[in-house]
């Protein structure tokens, strides 16, 4: 109840910020003293709260790089930023990460650059009420928000681990969650089931994927304390914001309730807030493994915070992408 009035009224936490503070708000100071040299891979950017979040790193002087499945639109989106920011420099990629295959290639690409690479925010994410599959013929909800995820960040880690020991700069890694994630029980959370359910539902689909950013975030965590990494992962509760996600479960709950619970909804830039908190803030350094929601550290779930689970969980995930792209080497 607490945390609720504590929401509604939208009252600071121990970070100084609460529920209704703006991107561009808590992203005055930044941990870098030289935001022009950061480098950020912001996936889901053409849209909501990525496209917003795109926006504030631009202004604050980041150099961006947004692969995306559409690259009209991403076009759309960077002319959008640069009217604001004229001199944001922002390089346009494809890439589909609901494809191992596209996925592959997008980061032998950016790799050939031989950028720096500092942020990653693996903030795209896709809702599907019908079950779908992916041409890998995996869950597309599972693929795109997790699995997909789990490779480019498993491709991108030695560049930024690289980064890290040259700049002597902290990188960082955001995962966007949601705190949908709590409705999803252990006797749900099957590895083979969500790659090929036999039910389908798109929530709970959904929820599982998000509860995967979680894990994958705690065990990345895990792994780098381990190697003495100047590197970080947290994953986060946006909230629940005015975006096409929001509009595609309209279906799933009653009119009444949705009108309810439009009451309570962010708008873009309150969206994208914990996201720049998270990736910017000075506060922050050397925190890893957390949760946030409301630019704040927050509790998540008790299956979330399970090493066990997210150890099984990353070498699960391990093997199955590492078969599958050794396989898509073999048919090349």
């Amino acid at each position: 109840m607490r945390e609720t009035l504590r929401y509604l009224l939208g009252l600071a936490g121990p970070s100084g910020f609460g529920s209704s503070v703006t991107a561009e708000q808590v992203s005055q100071d930044i941990y870098s003293p030289n935001p022009r040299n950061l480098t950020a891979i912001i996936t889901g950017a053409t849209s909501g709260i990525g496209a917003e979040t795109a926006r504030v790193l631009a202004k604050r002087g980041l150099r961006l790089v947004i692969p995306a499945r559409d690259l009209k639109r991403a076009a759309e989106v960077k002319a959008w930023i640069q009217e604001e920011t004229p001199d944001a420099e922002i390089l346009l990629m494809e890439m589909d990460l609901s494809s191992f295959a596209s996925i592959q290639r997008f980061c032998s690409v950016f790799l050939s650059l031989r950028l720096p690479l500092n942020i990653l925010i693996n903030n795209a994410g896709k809702y599907c009420k019908k079950l779908q599959f992916t041409k890998d013929k995996f869950e597309m909800t599972f693929a795109t928000n997790y699995l997909g995820h789990y490779l480019l960040t498993e491709n991108l880690l030695e560049r930024m681990i690289e980064t890290s020991e040259r700049t002597g700069t902290e990188g960082r890694i955001i995962n966007v969650s949601s705190v949908i994630h709590t409705w999803v029980k252990r006797k749900r959370f099957k590895f083979s089931d969500m790659l090929n359910p036999e039910e389908y539902n798109g929530t709970v689909a959904y929820a599982q994927s998000k509860l995967a950013n979680i894990l994958h975030a705690k065990e990345i965590a895990r792994r780098l304390r381990e190697r003495n990494a100047k590197l970080t992962i947290n994953a986060l509760h946006p909230g629940i914001v005015k975006t096409g996600i929001i509009r595609d479960h309209k279906g799933l709950i009653t009119d009444s309730m949705f009108f309810l619970a439009a009451r309570l909804l962010k708008s873009t830039p309150q969206g994208a807030a914990t996201t720049c908190y998270v990736a910017l803030s000075p506060q922050l350094v050397g925190v890893s493994g957390k949760y946030f929601a409301d630019c704040n550290e927050s509790s998540c779930s008790n299956l979330a915070n399970n090493e066990i689970a997210a150890q099984i969980l990353w070498r699960k995930s391990h093997s199955l992408v590492l078969n599958h792209v050794l396989q898509m080497k073999k048919e090349t």
